[in-house]
């Protein structure tokens, strides 16, 4: 027994004469051996609702305020309820925008092929990039919500339509209107969230030419 505890002192002071060396030297080994014994302290990144990843926040803008100014994180549902502040931040951005992509959907039905078609197919488009452009907070959702807007209205006038011509929904089967009806509006928020974000590209790239000639001049 006194022949172990006499090995594992003499093993104790080989190893500290060695780390007395290494650090007289200055040997990297030594500070790697220093960390590695070091607790990682980085704090861990929070995690990110399904909500931020669809829509992150955008870099800022020069000479814009704070998005999410007056917004209060406490409390339940928050990626829900920051959503939801954006869009009654401004709501002109989605709701006019919104009501031109429908338009414009709603023309190219029937004016399909023809000159007029076209039209309405570049306004209705170009609606969807306004969103972003103007709902600089976050451009994707602007643009989303502005799909979702034009996709609604449509399938609504749509069904109109139907009734006054006679046509209700159980002759074409409520599974058949139900569907279509979440189609039409799911591809309008998925043309609307790629709008979104081209608007709020064009929106960033703009405000760095800017910024750029104005460095030029000074």
């Amino acid at each position: 027994m006194s022949s172990r505890t006499s090995r594992d002192r003499d093993a104790s002071r080989a190893e500290a004469r060695r780390r007395a060396r290494l650090a007289a030297r200055g040997d990297s080994a030594f500070d790697a051996d220093e960390e590695e014994a070091q607790p990682d302290q980085t704090p861990a990144e929070p995690r990110r609702s399904l909500l931020t990843r669809i829509f992150p926040p955008a870099p800022p803008l020069p000479d814009k305020p704070d998005p999410m100014r007056g917004f209060d994180p406490e409390g339940p549902m928050v990626p829900v309820r920051e959503r939801l502040f954006l869009l009654r931040q401004n709501p002109l951005a989605w709701l006019l925008t919104g009501v031109l992509s429908f338009l414009g959907l709603y023309a190219s039905f029937f004016y399909g092929g023809s000159p007029i078609g076209l039209v309405a197919t570049f306004i209705q488009f170009g609606a969807l990039i306004a969103a972003g452009w103007f709902g600089w907070q976050r451009p994707t959702l602007y643009g989303t919500a502005a799909g979702a807007l034009g996709g609604t209205l449509t399938a609504a006038l749509v069904l109109l339509d139907f009734a006054r011509l006679g046509v209700d929904a159980g002759d074409l089967g409520p599974g058949t209107v139900a569907t279509q009806t979440v189609i039409t509006i799911a591809w309008q928020a998925a043309f609307g969230f790629l709008g979104g974000w081209y608007g709020g590209y064009l929106r960033r790239r703009q405000a760095q030419v800017n910024r750029d000639l104005r460095s030029r001049r000074r």
